[in-house]
């Protein structure tokens, strides 16, 4: 046993330099190419000398800067982590326990519970409990500054937002229509009170944390920046949206603008239902050039003459609004492929 505790891993690298290198042998570099990262091994240490020491792993002699503590005779427990560009060893500790792990802090293990939550390839879900609007509008500008809203205070870039309040660039009145900073429902409010079965205790206690939830999305936002936003409008008129942020471009588009698009595209979709054209998709891209590429897609092939008719009016108003459009195109949701 080391007269002196170790650490649980320690790192060691060979030493072949002088008088040791001639010991260990020139290619001793190349005899370890058959090794697998990670791979177990068992080193027996045969003689020291100056801080040297030479050890015997896998038929191969070679010299090591060895812990304190380690004497001629010892067996190591080695690991091989590749060449660096010598080959690189990690010395584990004899009779190392549990004890002696590196332990984590209670942050550390909270956002290691939080990931492991978080569902491979799926977009954060955000579900308002409320319609963005509480009557109808036709007007553009009173939508969009619902959905941006929406999505700015909707916590997921809270932390970037601070920073923006700490330079001027937020208010104090917007920060605090984040989720972080309303007050959390009450256990009550949570979880209903069953007098029969008494297990009103358990539900609120196995109730999600909201901002663990939130946490869990900012986490998936940085993962992939993509989200997903379903919730009502204005009381009975449900939405469905999706944004997300492309760093590919089409296969086979040589364009200038495609090879000058270093900043990727976004990407956003709505699906909504309306009383007169049913249900449509409208698919918008926008690129790094700022140039808007549109595809509305109806589920009903009747609608899409309607469609046809107003496509010239819209395209003036993206005009007026300043929207540079790429390309507009209109068709049915069964015609597209």
């Amino acid at each position: 046993m080391y007269p002196q505790p170790l650490p649980r891993v320690f790192a060691v690298q060979p030493v072949l330099d002088g008088l040791q290198r001639d010991q260990a042998g020139p290619r001793a570099s190349f005899a370890f190419q058959h090794l697998a990262q990670g791979q177990k091994l068992a080193g027996q240490v045969l003689s020291q000398d100056k801080g040297l020491s030479l050890v015997s792993v896998a038929g191969q002699t070679v010299a090591m800067r060895l812990p304190p503590g380690v004497v001629t005779g010892d067996t190591l427990k080695l690991s091989f982590a590749g060449h660096m560009p010598q080959p690189v060893f990690l010395l584990e500790a004899p009779g190392a326990d549990a004890a002696d792990a590196p332990q984590l802090s209670q942050t550390a293990r909270m956002l290691s519970e939080v990931m492991q939550r978080i569902p491979e390839r799926t977009p954060p879900t955000l579900t308002p409990p409320a319609p963005l609007l509480d009557r109808p509008t036709a007007l553009p500008p009173e939508l969009a500054l619902a959905l941006r809203t929406a999505l700015v205070r909707s916590g997921l870039f809270y932390e970037s937002h601070l920073a923006n309040w700490v330079t001027g660039q937020d208010t104090l009145e917007g920060l605090l229509q984040e989720p972080q900073n309303r007050a959390p429902a009450t256990g009550s409010e949570r979880a209903p009170t069953h007098a029969a079965t008494g297990t009103a205790e358990s539900v609120a206690a196995k109730t999600a944390n909201p901002l663990h939830t939130l946490m869990t999305q900012q986490l998936q936002v940085l993962e992939s920046p993509q989200f997903v936003w379903k919730g009502e409008l204005w009381p009975g008129q449900p939405l469905e949206w999706t944004l997300s942020r492309s760093d590919d471009e089409t296969p086979g588009d040589t364009s200038p603008s495609a090879a000058g698009n270093e900043n990727g595209s976004w990407e956003s979709s709505l699906r909504i239902t309306l009383p007169q054209l049913g249900t449509l998709t409208l698919h918008i891209r926008l690129d790094a050039q700022q140039n808007f590429s549109i595809r509305v897609q109806p589920q009903d092939p009747q609608a899409e003459p309607l469609l046809q008719r107003h496509r010239t009016h819209a395209l003036e108003r993206l005009a007026a609004a300043g929207c540079a459009v790429q390309s507009f195109k209109v068709a049915h949701e069964s015609a597209v492929t």
